[in-house]
């Protein structure tokens, strides 16, 4: 009877600490999203500067430390939340873009060529972790029903959004058999479509997922056009 307790603990130890190490790449993230944000914002010439950073930030964190005081099926509420963070996140890169464009066309800022240049970059390397960010929230109903092997919130049963070819292969010296994705796995499909504009070796089965990947593309393709642009007139 103990030897049976002390196996249930200890695989909830292992759970818990599985929980914790989904957090610390979205944390890095995060950092990296609000450092680029506050970049983009001085670049052109964003009166409140320090504003772009502090929404983004304070919306992912919590979005990010939301379920940190459990380790059980999260809220409807919270999960609420982490879905519109998701959503306000690229609007806010877009009005950035917008921004961007009137400075590129603005005669008062055309000197200032190198840095809406580095502005531009900037600009999408957030939205590759922007995108990286939103794919890792939304999957299967998110970190914690993915990594606790909960059910989902607001659906019925846990069908993958995204599909890994770790998923699919029945070879355990290649995968584990239980394997999950993880971050680090959201980023790589995030650089993969902002730079081929389609991911590579992972299929979006969804709607949601085809929608998300689909827009990715086209707004870094974009991007990658005004820095083109932007370059030239040098």
């Amino acid at each position: 009877m103990s030897s049976q307790k002390s196996s249930k603990t200890k695989n909830k130890g292992l759970k818990v600490s599985s929980y914790f190490r989904t957090r610390v790449a979205a944390i890095i993230m995060t950092l990296v999203v609000m450092a680029g944000q506050t970049w983009i914002a001085y670049a052109i010439h964003f009166d409140f500067v320090w504003l772009l950073p502090l929404i983004s930030g304070a919306m992912l964190i919590s979005s990010i430390l939301v379920y940190s005081g459990s380790h059980t099926k999260p809220s409807r509420s919270a999960r609420a939340l982490s879905i519109s963070v998701v959503v306000l996140l690229p609007l806010i890169n877009l009005v950035c873009m917008g921004w961007f464009i009137y400075d590129m066309l603005n005669p008062a800022t055309i000197t200032l060529s190198h840095e809406l240049l580095l502005a531009g970059f900037a600009l999408w390397i957030v939205n590759i972790g922007v995108f990286a960010l939103a794919y890792w929230e939304l999957d299967t109903g998110g970190p914690e029903i993915r990594t606790l092997g909960l059910p989902t919130v607001f659906r019925n049963k846990n069908y993958p959004d995204f599909v890994f070819p770790q998923q699919t292969s029945d070879d355990t010296q290649l995968v584990p058999k239980d394997w999950t994705p993880g971050f680090v796995d959201y980023l790589y499909l995030s650089i993969t479509t902002a730079t081929s504009f389609s991911p590579a070796g992972v299929s979006p089965y969804t709607h949601m997922a085809k929608i998300m990947a689909g827009a990715e593309a086209l707004v870094s393709l974009f991007i990658l056009g005004l820095i083109v642009t932007r370059a030239m007139s040098l």
